[in-house]
């Protein structure tokens, strides 16, 4: 079926074009072909879709990040990555979102990770709604909270009304100019989730790492960059993420246990004469590969016998805290309570601030979190 719903990268006109060195991507890649026998570490897929947005030629944004993509450093020669191509879009959108579903279905089933280009923003709901999950978690790198109810509003900016049922959403990066206190209600109550303020995701971008590694998509807005540092934004704000900060939540989103996706959606081709956001967007995304690429660590599992363990007593609660961290890779996770476990606890992915606050006698705010979820 995948073979009917996407356009080979080896037929897109960008693919043909590209001339490089043997130690680029794009050299790599052009050799490279889909094989359900032999999966990839990582999957590129582009949503060449912009229907739904008020700037229509983010239809064009798959390939024009692709130009830059491919002139970028390759990987090790034994790091399988594949460019599946495009999906092929519908006569309407609403064709474009049941192939982009159909497409997700036979993708998430397989367990890799994959970068998706986008193309606009409304097509996280259809990407979602492919997985099948009842306990799905998003999150979205923006601004701003895209959940307007006006009539004429484009589709990228009122998305979020259509999230499928069950969806656990937090916002990273939002401004608070942006933000109303209805906003923050409905993310509390109708989401299971939070909106992280810019201001407080730099006081410790690190404590990014944990919420990433619990996700299952990353939706990351173009817009949610410095406008000077990125062009080819159609909703200019002068404050934003720096492009380091970009690329570090890409790594984190890599990076992750778990095989996550990435996808980059709201790049404008003709907001952007010189070309520098399509290198920005394509930077970002090669360091999501990069991330994807390298098995850091592994969940901890059973009795996880390769975890250092740490037990803490605090106050106000019946049983210790058991915190486990790798040994390697130095990073955390916590035992929380469920109802639903039988042999094993359940483990939340945490951060070492996590286990200090529990050393001072206080328990953790993520903790605190999950516990609310459940009661």
């Amino acid at each position: 079926m995948l073979s009917e719903l996407i356009i080979p990268a080896s037929e897109l006109e960008v693919v043909k074009q590209f001339i490089g060195r043997s130690d680029q991507l794009g050299q790599y890649l052009k050799n490279q072909a889909w094989d359900i026998d032999n999966l990839p570490e990582v999957a590129i897929l582009g949503i060449p879709e912009g229907r739904g947005s008020v700037c229509p030629d983010v239809a064009q944004a798959p390939d024009a990040i692709r130009h830059h993509l491919y002139s970028l450093t390759a990987f090790a020669p034994n790091i399988r990555i594949i460019d599946m191509g495009n999906v092929r879009c519908g006569k309407s959108t609403k064709d474009t979102y049941a192939a982009i579903k159909m497409v997700v279905e036979e993708l998430s089933a397989l367990n890799i990770p994959v970068l998706i280009l986008g193309g606009s923003q409304e097509a996280t709901v259809p990407l979602i709604a492919g997985f099948n999950s009842h306990e799905f978690k998003l999150i979205i790198v923006d601004d701003r909270v895209d959940n307007s109810f006006t009539e004429k509003s484009p589709a990228d900016e009122s998305y979020i009304n259509n999230l499928p049922q069950g969806t656990s959403l937090t916002i990273i990066a939002a401004q608070s100019y942006f933000i109303g206190q209805n906003d923050h209600e409905l993310f509390a109550e109708g989401f299971n989730g939070d909106i992280i303020t810019l201001g407080n995701m730099r006081s410790d971008l690190k404590e990014m790492e944990p919420i990433i590694r619990n996700s299952n998509f990353i939706s990351f807005d173009f817009g949610s960059l410095k406008s000077a540092e990125a062009p080819g934004q159609y909703r200019i704000s002068p404050n934003g993420l720096t492009g380091e900060e970009a690329c570090q939540i890409s790594w984190y989103s890599g990076i992750s246990t778990a095989p996550v996706w990435f996808g980059i959606f709201g790049y404008s081709p003709s907001s952007d004469t010189m070309t520098t956001g399509a290198m920005m967007a394509a930077q970002i995304c090669w360091y999501f590969l990069s991330g994807a690429t390298k098995l850091l660590d592994t969940e901890p599992v059973d009795e996880a016998t390769d975890f250092e363990t740490y037990r803490v007593e605090v106050d106000g609660l019946d049983d210790q805290i058991s915190f486990l961290r790798h040994p390697v890779s130095h990073r955390w996770w916590m035992e929380v309570p469920s109802d639903d476990c039988t042999n094993f606890p359940v483990r939340i992915p945490c951060s070492k601030k996590d286990y200090h606050s529990a050393c001072k006698n206080k328990i953790p705010d993520r903790w605190w979190k999950y516990f609310d979820k459940l009661y």
